[in-house]
């Protein structure tokens, strides 16, 4: 899991600096792992940005192996409306055009985060924060309609080591009511978007989990129209939740009605001991055990990973030099891609 004080979600700043590598095309690809999640009914999924989609070898790799694409930056609140009122959508709207022309379906992301947040959202009063609020959702929600699937609608609302709510200009300033207004707004902007609340550091037992699990009860118990949670997996590998852990998490939140997605996945490998070929071979059980946890859930409905090449990643930014996702840097696919495979054809 990510560490205390560390923001997920690819980290709040800003666009990723393309790669001279990425020009070069990829080796010849193996079976598509989008006809693989199809026959399970599962969606198969990667964060991207609209920047790398001049780019041949990745818009190539993303549309034969992914039926399902998250924003990764362009939907975040910083980047789509900067000042007061005012709009960019050129970003979120090349991706969504992108998918639909590739197939794919869309999940937005995300619409209310204490992080990659405008500095004039920082410092406004109650009542004009939750008009912001109000305006900020209608009006992306809004752009949208019919066309993105889902919606991480509250992001990280809950704070390291399950204390309760994270302190927040959104809890200081609108209590723990915000929530339940982002939903419904959300709702009422797009009544056929599934609406989610997304986290780190939950995917497993414990306190953080179990406040998760509390907040989204409640909501559920007051009819908001939530209907799902996503459980981001950013782990490293040989250190994350057991198995039976996350698999006891996604049941008792499919029990409360909710759909649940494993949705930023990625798999640290650089403090595994031994050669880089020990570290894949680790780093492709880990992805082949959690992805079957999905396929054995019937609640849950995909598994997203946060970027697909290790040319493109935020992992190293954080935490230094890594290989945490399934193809390499030439957009080969590594040994963590055929554990996913071989995980959605329940080997």
């Amino acid at each position: 899991m990510l560490l205390p004080g560390l923001a997920a979600c690819g980290g709040a700043g800003s666009y990723s600096t393309p790669n001279p590598l990425a020009t070069t095309l990829p080796a010849p690809d193996p079976d598509p792992l989008r006809a693989d999640a199809a026959a399970v009914g599962k969606w198969i999924g990667a964060a991207i940005q609209s920047g790398y989609l001049n780019q041949q070898a990745y818009t190539r790799t993303l549309a034969r192996h992914f039926d399902y694409v998250t924003a990764e930056y362009e939907m975040k609140w910083d980047p789509v409306e900067r000042a007061p009122g005012v709009y960019t959508f050129a970003g979120a709207d090349a991706i969504v055009a992108y998918a639909e022309l590739n197939g794919m379906r869309v999940k937005g992301h995300a619409l209310i985060w204490h992080e990659a947040l405008p500095d004039w959202v920082r410092v406004l009063s109650p009542s004009d924060l939750q008009a912001a609020v109000e305006n900020h959702i209608r009006t992306v929600v809004g752009r949208y309609r019919g066309r993105i699937a889902v919606w991480d609608v509250v992001n990280e609302a809950v704070a390291d080591g399950g204390s309760g709510l994270r302190d927040t200009v959104f809890l200081q300033r609108l209590g723990d009511g915000y929530l339940e207004l982002a939903f419904r707004v959300a709702h009422e902007a797009d009544p056929a978007a599934l609406l989610t609340y997304n986290d780190y550091g939950a995917e497993g037992l414990g306190a953080k989990s179990d406040q998760v699990y509390a907040l989204v009860r409640r909501l559920k118990e007051r009819g908001v129209p939530i209907g799902g949670v996503g459980l981001q997996m950013h782990v490293a590998a040989q250190n994350r939740p057991p198995s039976a852990d996350i698999a006891a998490n996604m049941r008792r939140l499919a029990d409360l009605g909710l759909v649940v997605n494993i949705s930023e996945m990625d798999v640290r490998i650089k403090d595994v001991a031994g050669d880089k070929n020990t570290r894949l071979k680790v780093q492709r059980r880990e992805y082949q055990d959690i992805v079957a946890l999905c396929v054995a859930e019937p609640a849950c409905q995909a598994v997203t990973f946060w970027g697909f090449t290790d040319l493109y990643s935020w992992i190293d930014s954080l935490f230094g030099p890594d290989d945490p996702l399934l193809f390499d840097e030439t957009y080969a696919a590594k040994p963590a891609f055929f554990g996913v495979q071989d995980a959605l054809r329940r080997r």
